[in-house]
Order: C-alpha cells, then structure tokens, then sequence
C-alpha cells in the first residue's frame, strides 16, 4: 500500500480565496408567474407510484 499521498489540488491565493467565497445576493424572476395546479400534483403523484413499483421490482 502506498504510505505516501500526493496534493492532488494547487495552492489557492488569498485573492482567489476571497473571491470564491464572496456572497451573492439572490434574485427573484418575476416575469413568469405559475400556480401549483391539480396536474402538477398528478405528476409528483404518478411519480411517486413509478418509483414504489419500480424499488419493489428490483427487491
């Protein structure tokens, strides 16, 4: 077995530091607005159902 490791990753500057870890602030789109509907939830419900059959066919 290998006792010695290698860096896999380069030195990161303090400038590259600060700047991947810099907060950005979240937008909210407002150019399309959607209502949940009685078809989304058929959906997330269908998919549900297909994912239950689908763990039990392979158990």
């Amino acid at each position: 077995m290998k006792k010695q490791t290698t860096n896999q990753f380069s030195p990161i500057s303090k400038e590259h530091t600060e700047k991947l870890t810099t907060v950005v602030n979240e937008t909210i789109a407002l150019g399309q607005v959607r209502s949940f509907s009685a078809a989304d939830l058929w959906n997330i419900q269908r998919r549900g159902r297909t994912m239950m059959s689908r763990r039990n066919y392979f158990a």
